[in-house]
């Protein structure tokens, strides 16, 4: 059995686990984009980054699958091979692990006023650096660097949204985004944590599960109330830094992601507490950009011939290569990948969530949620048709960006009845 104070702490520890130190620069500029409407916009942002992550978690739970690839394998093995490698690569060394260093190098530098070329790159490479060593190097250092520095982070936040949320720095104003719904759902992809959810389940699972012995039944009902816990804090976190955003989104001037984080930490808590919290993310994101790096190492390891540790150099030379770009250059290459990568897992974690056996049914499911996802692909990337884009506007939930759903529920049951007859 368990207790609620077994309950608790865990919920507190798979709240650490989903919370990255990288996404804290997305909340405060939707809000301040959304201005007004900042509240619809955020609790679509916390469905993407909150709430599918853990519906990940829970239908690897009731399904009880072992290896991801068998997440997605009733579609085809060669869909799950392709599916999953993009996937690894999108949380690995094109997108997320380049962004935590990018991330951490404009918050503690580059707003710091030390904005020469010459020292973002001897931050990069001293930083993937230091990645790359822990990586090769299995090491409780970097868990007891994390243990330390997420609790003073989240004191951190917890202080700036205390004061930011009693003592406004502004009204929010009128936004110009029509469909808030939407901006903040698809913004909500770019946390990547319900593609993470799907790789690090079974890690997850394990560490929720501990030494308990717990029945099914028991399980799932601990479970389900562990991330309730990890649901609301993600909740408070996302919530209150989107609310500061849209309280200075009257703000003529325009600033890049980082720089409205550091703006609004500066603003709220001066110079000392920003480089309290600047320290404090590049902490938090450096344990992250290494535990990344050390599963795409093992990942590739296992489908390759390559050897582990030639494979860790690879990613962290690309990671650096990429980081090198910035936040921002990273944030809208990430766009039209993520695009089209969400929709599919978001209904392949739907399929797993009502433990849906029949592969026909996986098979029509994802080739209409694909279909669409890939359209909108080609819409961010600037490639339009008129044809297309009369069919797409009478997609249901389309402003709600959700388009893919219905298409993939028609899919489904199309390939559903097909099979059977």
């Amino acid at each position: 059995m368990y207790t609620w104070k077994n309950v608790l702490l865990t919920g507190f520890a798979l709240f650490a686990m989903l919370f990255g130190a990288g996404n804290l620069i997305f909340p405060p500029m939707l809000g301040k984009t959304l201005g007004d409407v900042w509240l619809t916009g955020t609790i679509a942002f916390i469905l993407t980054g909150v709430g599918f992550p853990l519906l990940g978690i829970i239908s690897t739970a009731l399904s009880g699958k072992k290896d991801i690839n068998e997440f997605a394998d009733k579609v085809s093995p060669l869909f799950a091979k392709i599916f999953f490698i993009a996937l690894i690569l999108a949380i690995g060394p094109l997108l997320a692990i380049p962004r935590t260093g990018a991330t951490a190098y404009e918050i503690t530098f580059l707003h710091a006023g030390v904005s020469s070329s010459l020292y973002k790159y001897v931050y990069l490479v001293l930083y993937f650096g230091i990645t790359l060593l822990f990586s090769l190097k299995a090491n409780k250092v970097v868990d007891r660097i994390g243990s330390i520095l997420t609790p003073i982070l989240l004191a951190m936040l917890f202080i700036i949204i205390v004061k930011g949320v009693s003592s406004p720095l502004g009204v929010p104003v009128a936004g110009t985004i029509l469909t808030p719904f939407k901006n903040g759902f698809i913004e909500g992809y770019q946390t990547m944590d319900t593609l993470a959810s799907i790789v690090f389940a079974g890690v997850i699972l394990k560490s929720i599960r501990g030494d308990r012995e717990l029945s099914p039944k028991q399980e799932f009902s601990f479970l389900i109330q562990v991330s309730i816990i990890a649901c609301l804090g993600l909740s408070i976190v996302y919530g209150g830094l989107s609310f500061i955003g849209a309280s200075v989104s009257g703000m003529g001037s325009e600033l890049g992601k980082t720089e409205l984080l550091v703006y609004l930490t500066t603003t709220l808590l001066g110079k000392s507490g920003y480089a309290i919290l600047g320290i404090c993310v590049a902490g938090a994101c450096l344990t992250t950009a290494i535990g990344l790096v050390a599963t795409v190492a093992d990942y590739f390891s296992k489908i390759t011939s390559l050897s582990y540790e030639i494979l860790a150099v690879l990613t962290t030379i690309v990671s650096f290569i990429f980081a090198c770009f910035g936040v921002d250059v990273i944030v809208k290459i990430a766009v039209p990948v993520l695009v089209f990568l969400y929709p599919l897992a978001m209904a392949l974690i739907l399929l797993n969530v009502f433990q849906i056996q029949n592969h026909f049914v996986f098979k029509g499911t994802c080739l209409g949620a694909g279909l669409i996802s890939f359209y909108e692909m080609l819409g961010v990337l600037g490639v339009q048709n008129e044809f297309l884009a009369n069919i797409y506007s009478f997609l249901p939930f389309s402003s709600l960006g959700f388009a893919w759903l219905v298409p993939a529920v028609l899919g489904g049951v199309l390939f559903r009845l097909i099979k059977k007859n």
